[in-house]
Parts: structure tokens; sequence; C-alpha cells
């Protein structure tokens, strides 16, 4: 809510919006209402805690609403130079999400809340959890080899089939959730372990081009969170801290996304990847410029990459253009060559977000063959992508959408509680990935091996209840009277 504020406050203070290509004072007026909105939809949270509506909430605060702020400050946008593009694109967009959210909050209140919103471990254990950081490592290991072949290059379909199942993501959310829960009953090696092999995943997915391992690691321990307690809850002095260290975990974001952007160009020349050469290609990142030369630079390309509102906004605004890819008949056709085909493909169609090009760059027909060649990957947001499908009739489909994973939440149960935990976190990563998404093909793509893998890894994340003392049969036998 404090930030929810100060963003709002951002926009009132933003510079004028007199001749911006992209935003005009009517813009304004709707990133306030839509401020408005959020600040609303969290007071009622507090009032009947929801984790979904604390996630979407985050979504329009920090990816929404505060670009509208950095458009202000930075008028530049990866994808608003593809077509014709003005103001009013951006208002009629605003203007549907603001519906879409009334839909999608009421959506998730009338699904209920869960009986028992925290999950309650204390009688319980972890078991063996040297398998759970011998799986962790086995999968860095897996993501860290797929990286070994040129960007041109394809690797061999059974190594993409291997990576579906064993990715470092899934695992180390899991690993997260399996910590988190038992800490109490887990060494303080297996901890220091865990810690280790977490920031190598992320210094190594970061050389490799990733611009988004940091953000990516405290999303899953928002997830975790909202999934063992309900809500997000910390001790005093970890809000203080962490306050306080916003300055410097804002600097390592930008220092990550320089650096990941930098390798990540210089393998799209053809190098394939290196841990040495990455390394050295990380520190001359930065180059000779000054600092405010760099942030000039840098600022503007974060500010593009985190602003869903634009890539939601362009695919609405461009609704005939994208019709072609956009369809029905495509998304089935998605789902048969990358999800129900491993191995060959049917019809040689790339995902909807990888195929967007082939329209912008008039490319012509989408072929899977060559998006090795030029792979790019198109967000659209659940906002655009609906209404590019069924325009305003998407609406009450986004309302069925968030009421079905809200009441899929509120089913779920298992006989143990990390299960549970872990169900209920698959719910909130997926809900997630729809709001943000990059097409129904791509979670549907996402949902089989993060699902699969609940029921894959069970061995490895063993845990089983704790023996009662012989005081403590004394004290339930007395109770039960026998």
């Amino acid at each position: 809510m404090c930030a929810n504020v100060l963003v709002a406050a951002a926009i009132v203070l933003a510079p004028s919006t007199l001749n911006n290509p992209y935003l005009d004072r009517e813009t304004i007026v709707l990133g306030l209402l839509l401020c408005l909105q959020t600040h609303a939809a969290l007071i009622l949270e507090r009032r009947r805690r929801d984790p979904m509506m604390v996630l979407l909430a985050a979504e329009m605060i920090f990816y929404y609403a505060l670009r509208i702020f950095t458009l202000t400050l930075y008028p530049f946008s990866f994808v608003f130079g593809r077509y014709p593009y003005a103001p009013a694109d951006t208002n009629h967009a605003l203007t549907f999400i603001l519906i879409a959210n009334i839909l999608m909050y009421a959506g998730l209140y009338l699904a209920g809340t869960p009986q028992r919103a925290a999950v309650d471990a204390s009688g319980w254990r972890a078991v063996l959890p040297s398998r759970v950081a011998f799986l962790i490592a086995l999968a860095i290991g897996v993501s860290y080899f797929s990286e070994s072949h040129s960007p041109g290059e394809v690797p061999p379909r059974i190594l993409g089939f291997l990576e579906l199942f064993v990715s470092a993501n899934v695992i180390i959310l899991m690993g997260l959730a399996y910590y988190f829960l038992f800490r109490r009953s887990l060494s303080h090696t297996f901890t220091v372990v865990l810690g280790v092999l977490i920031v190598f995943d992320m210094f190594v997915h970061t050389l490799a081009g990733s611009r988004s391992a940091i953000v990516t690691f405290i999303q899953d321990l928002v997830l975790i969170g909202l999934a063992m307690f309900g809500c997000v809850r910390l001790p005093r002095r970890y809000v203080v801290m962490g306050v306080l260290s916003i300055p410097l975990v804002a600097a390592l974001l930008i220092l990550t996304f320089v650096v990941s952007t930098y390798n990540r160009s210089n393998r799209q020349l053809g190098a394939s990847f290196d841990f040495g050469g990455a390394v050295a290609m990380g520190a001359n990142a930065g180059g000779d410029q000054t600092l405010k030369d760099s942030l000039d630079l840098t600022l503007p390309l974060i500010f593009a990459r985190t602003g869903f509102l634009d890539y939601s906004a362009e695919v609405m605004a461009h609704r005939a253009q994208y019709r072609s890819v956009i369809n029905l008949p495509v998304y089935g056709e998605s789902v048969v060559d990358n999800i129900l085909t491993p191995g060959f493909d049917v019809y040689d169609m790339p995902k909807v977000a990888n195929a967007l090009q082939y329209v912008y760059m008039e490319w012509g027909t989408p072929s899977k063959m060559n998006v090795p060649e030029n792979y790019q990957s198109d967000q659209l947001g659940i906002y655009g992508e609906y209404y590019a499908l069924f325009g305003v009739a998407g609406l009450p489909l986004i309302f069925i959408a968030a009421y079905m994973f809200k009441r899929l939440y509120v089913r779920m149960t298992s006989v143990t509680p990390y299960f549970l935990v872990v169900k209920r976190v698959v719910i909130l990563y997926l809900f997630l990935e729809v709001v943000r998404s990059f097409g129904i093909d791509w979670v549907l793509a996402e949902a089989v091996p993060i699902v699969a893998a609940i029921y894959l890894y069970s061995y490895f994340f063993r845990s089983k209840p704790i023996a009662p003392t012989a005081a403590a049969r004394r004290i339930a036998a007395v109770a039960a009277g026998t």
C-alpha cells in the first residue's frame, strides 16, 4: 500500500505529458484511477486475506502504474514503434484494464478462501535433505549445459525434452519451499549448501544472458510466503533492513541487467556460451561511460522491459494486424507442436509469443524451424491476449479465469504439509504467468512440467511426522480418557 501511494504521488508529480508520443493528461487520470483501484483492493484484502489479490495488486503497481510514470521520464518503448501508436491507444488499454481488474478482483473474492490460510508443519520434519541438494545441483548442471550451444544452433531434441522436466527454476522453487517449511529440522550445512547453489544459479544465468535471476528469486520467496501463511509477514527489523537496502538492491538489479544484456548481445553475434568469456564480457560491460551517461542509456531499457503495460496496450491497439497469429486455430497448432508431440512437429508452428515477430517484421508465415535463428518472445499479457482473441467479450472470460484459479487454490488438499504448500505455490505461479501471459500455449507448456515435477520428484522432497515422546503419548492418552 505504501508503494502504491508512492507510485500515485510520482504520477501526480511526473513531468508534463505535452508532446509525449504515448501519454496525455487523460492517461495521468487513468493511471491515478488504477492506483485508487489497487488501493481499494488491498484494503479489502487486509480484511479477507487473498494471495492472488496481493499478486495482482503488485503487478498493477510495479509493471503498469509505475510504467506510466517512467514513460514521462523516458518516452521509449520496445514495442510502440512497430506500428503507428498514439496516447489514445494507451488510454483505451487502461480503460479496458480497469474494467477487467474489477471482474478479476470480483472473481477472486467470490471464489472464497481456504479453510486454513496457513500451513502447519510443526509436527513434521524433513527426511534426507541431501537428496534435495543433489537434485538442485543436477538441475543447475542440466540448465548450464543447455547454454553451451551457439544461439543459432538447435540443441538435440532429447536435450530439449530433458530440460523441460529438469528445470532449475522449478526445482529451486520446490527446494526453497522445502527449506522454509522444515527449516527447524534442517541442518546449518544444508542451509549453506542451498544458499551456495542458489547464488551460483543466479550468477551463471545472469552471465548467460538472463536478466531476471534476482527478480525471480524474490518472486519465489513471495510465492512461498503466500502459500505457507496466506500473506507475507516479516519481523519489523527485517522490514527496516529491507527498506534500507533498497538502493543497494536497485544498483544490483541495474548491474545485472547491464551485464546480462551485454553478454546476451555478444552471444547473439554467434559466440557460444563460455563461463570465463562471459565473466570477461561482463567486466567490460560498463566501458568508459560516466555514471550519468550509463543511467541515461540503461534506465530506458530497464523501464521498457518491465513495462508490461506496453505489451498489452500495443497488442490491443493492433488487434487487426495480429489476427493472423492470435487466433484459436493457431493456438491449437502450437499446442500440438510444442506440447503434445515432443520430438517432432506436425504444423511447424512456434508458440504465439515467438510468432508475433513474423507479423510486425513482415516475415511471412511463422515457422518453428526458423525460431532459433531469430529468437524473440513477445509478451501479450492477459489483457492484450484476451482482447486480441475475443474483443470486449474477453472480459467475462477474464472473470472466469480468476474465479477458476482461486477456486482451485481454495479446494487444494494434500496428506502432507509440504505437498500442500508446493501445490499452492504452483497454482500461484501459474496464475501469475496467466496475468503476465506470453500466450495460452506458453502457459500450458510451462504448466505440464511444473505440475509433473510435483509427482516426479516426490522421492527427493520427503518428510514424515515427528514421533511423539513418551510424555506426549501419556498426555494424549489422559486427554482421550484411556
